[in-house]
């Protein structure tokens, strides 16, 4: 086996991987909602033994990724496209062990590399089609009270959920929901496909240093999904709705597992 891979195809040279070797960063920018869902339809998408949120808080986003290699700059330069991708997700606030996390049920991206790449780590990742209302200093200004902006994810024939955005400040803050919700806490699942193989059925924690610039305002989300996306149970319940566009610089620093989850796939 050759060491210091991450993934398949496994030559000599190392260059083929799918995923070259981190640590990686990342810089997101995009928009995102905070509304209330009902928690105990949440209960369909969160795992036991974890537990959504009294409030039934969720966050949701779409955005734009620049991620990079600390070991590997040059794919930067030589595949902008790899690294370079979309991301829409949607995050619930649950409890477990008197503490909250931001739990990770759904994510959809738009290059191989970022999905194989959340795969290892746990992120529920697929692919979709991934666009948001994106800004030009010499066309929109900065941001600002009552710019409006937009975003959506899509799949095969059926739009997954659509956000829209109307800001309500014109100075940034530094923080986002899903940075208060706790660390990211995600289903790490392989099954055992064959006789003889091991499955891993584990929820892991994804802690992260992070800095944030991010402008307020209302916001409104549209959930729809489709048969391979069953996205009824994070609809919202009421009218109010948070909306963000934010810049999130995030940089890995440990994922460890906090429990094995028995009857995971049930």
């Amino acid at each position: 086996m050759i060491e210091g891979l991450w993934t398949a195809p496994l030559t000599s040279d190392r260059r083929s991987s799918a995923v070259p070797p981190g640590p990686w960063v990342y810089g997101f920018t995009g928009v995102g909602v905070r509304y209330r869902a009902n928690p105990s339809a949440l209960k369909n998408v969160v795992p036991r033994p974890l537990e959504p949120a009294d409030d039934g808080e969720v966050f949701a986003y779409v955005v734009e990724i620049v991620s990079q290699s600390l070991s590997d700059v040059k794919w930067n330069l030589e595949l902008p496209d790899a690294v370079q991708y979309h991301e829409a997700a949607f995050f619930v606030k649950v409890l477990y062990g008197g503490r909250t996390y931001a739990y990770c049920p759904y994510m959809w991206v738009d290059t191989d590399l970022s999905l194989l790449r959340g795969f290892l780590a746990g992120f529920p990742k697929k692919l979709a089609r991934i666009s948001y209302t994106k800004l030009h200093p010499l066309l929109h200004g900065e941001p600002r009270r009552g710019l409006k902006l937009g975003g959506f994810a899509a799949r095969s024939h059926y739009t997954l959920f659509r956000i829209a955005v109307e800001l309500e400040e014109d100075r940034s803050q530094n923080e986002i929901p899903l940075r208060s919700m706790g660390p990211m806490l995600l289903p790490r699942y392989f099954p055992a496909i064959a006789p003889g193989l091991t499955e891993v059925n584990e929820l892991v924690v994804f802690k992260y240093d992070s800095r944030c610039l991010s402008w307020r305002g209302r916001g409104s989300i549209e959930v729809v999904g489709g048969p391979n996306d069953v996205l009824k149970y994070l609809e919202p319940a009421g009218d109010s709705c948070e909306g963000y566009y934010f810049h999130l610089y995030l940089k890995p620093v440990k994922l460890s597992t906090l429990t094995s989850i028995k009857g995971f796939k049930e």
